[in-house]
């Protein structure tokens, strides 16, 4: 799919991208010397371990948080506005030799400027983690969330630079939802369809196990014993008949950790299911370590070059499930296991949901297949990148 349309030009910005008037602004007269600027800082600083400590969940718009915070310590937002640019400013002058022990500094201040300079589109989000921390403490996570997808696209399309854009992929479909969330009007929209026709791609849905059971990644049955099994049986089954690399994706990491270990002392004539994978190809899984994810596809790769096979466990939305291209012998077969809907209680969630149905009037269960779809299409991609390697896709 491609969408075209004519487009302007922004300038270079630096990060965090402002708008050109508060680029080009002066910094305010009482921050312009290093001390005073510290001391404002650390009012800040005292001023979010404060609402930090409250522990509970809240949602505020930026306006609301520059009032209270305003009320607090009567820092006014042009003042927070140059908090990231004064940092820098101050830490050239300084000629500091290691700036990496800053950077949690440099995250506040740039938290600062951002929400004093947007205010549609945004919201800070307050969540209190459930697990107790070292000490006894229970940490609380700010949030400063972008809920509108087409600021990042704004300088491009309505900047000045640009004669025309072309976007192209695989996953715009349908075509009529990114226009609506980024907020711009495309002047020529194609869609390119794509043929399955071929012997070498064999795309297939898998509503039954061997047992003629449903199965099915609904929150309601997915950890019914049958369809573990069921799910299980398909993987075993793969193994024994594809050759070299066989990927994986499970909704989400707890739901894969879940399943590996139900497989693990789930028994088939005297054998595990995971042992039955086992004994056909050698076993890697994705974890949120990015490091160790990154060894687990080099041994993936590796066991495939060796001729041994191997099959990798991965998460949609995960590192592998995109940019990460499996050519050829390292993916004969992709397996989803469900549709990937994201998990629709977090706040972060339901705050993007409210704004698209509140700006855009995209409703909820519209947004979410959307996204479920345009995630799974980013799994199956992986492994279509050729036109004659031969290719099996199944979803259960």
């Amino acid at each position: 799919h491609f969408i075209a349309f004519p487009a302007v030009v922004a300038h270079p910005s630096p990060r965090p991208v402002l708008p050109e008037d508060v680029v080009n602004e002066a910094v305010p007269g009482n921050i312009r010397r290093g001390e005073h600027f510290t001391g404002y800082l650390k009012r800040f600083i005292e001023y979010l371990k404060t609402r930090l400590r409250e522990h509970k969940a809240c949602s505020e718009s930026p306006t609301r948080f520059l009032y209270d915070l305003m009320q607090g310590t009567t820092i006014e937002q042009k003042t927070l506005k140059f908090f990231s640019q004064r940092l820098s400013s101050l830490m050239r002058s300084l000629e500091l030799a290691d700036l990496t022990k800053f950077s949690p500094v440099a995250v506040v201040c740039e938290f600062a400027t951002l929400v004093a300079t947007y205010s549609k589109g945004f919201q800070i989000i307050m969540e209190p983690h459930s697990a107790v921390g070292a000490g006894g403490v229970r940490h609380t996570a700010l949030q400063f969330c972008c809920l509108d997808a087409s600021i990042a696209l704004r300088p491009i399309v309505k900047g000045g630079r640009y004669r025309s854009v072309v976007i192209t992929s695989g996953t715009l479909s349908p075509l009529d939802m990114y226009p609506r969330m980024l907020d711009f009007h495309p002047c020529l929209s194609e869609r390119l369809t794509m043929t399955l026709v071929r012997e070498c791609v064999c795309p297939q849905i898998v509503t039954r196990g061997n047992d003629q059971a449903p199965i099915s990644s609904q929150m309601e049955v997915r950890d019914d014993t049958s369809v573990v099994r069921n799910f299980g049986g398909l993987l075993v089954e793969m193994s024994a008949v594809v050759p070299d690399g066989i990927i994986c994706f499970f909704t989400s990491y707890s739901y894969m950790e879940q399943i590996v270990s139900t497989w693990n002392v789930m028994m088939d004539n005297g054998q595990s299911l995971l042992s039955k994978v086992l004994a056909n190809k050698l076993l890697f899984i994705e974890t949120p370590d990015p490091a160790e994810s990154s060894i687990s596809l080099l041994n993936y790769k590796r066991a495939c070059d060796l001729g041994r096979g191997a099959v990798l466990l991965a998460v949609a939305r995960g590192k592998l499930s995109e940019g990460i291209d499996f050519t050829n012998h390292y993916g004969r077969c992709v397996i989803l296991f469900g549709i990937p809907f994201v998990y629709t209680k977090s706040a972060v969630l339901q705050a993007r949901l409210q704004f698209l149905s509140d700006t855009y009037k995209i409703n909820q269960r519209e947004f979410l297949t959307f996204d479920a779809m345009r995630t799974a299409s980013q799994c199956v991609g992986r492994v279509i990148r050729g036109a004659c390697v031969y290719r099996k896709i199944g979803c259960p």
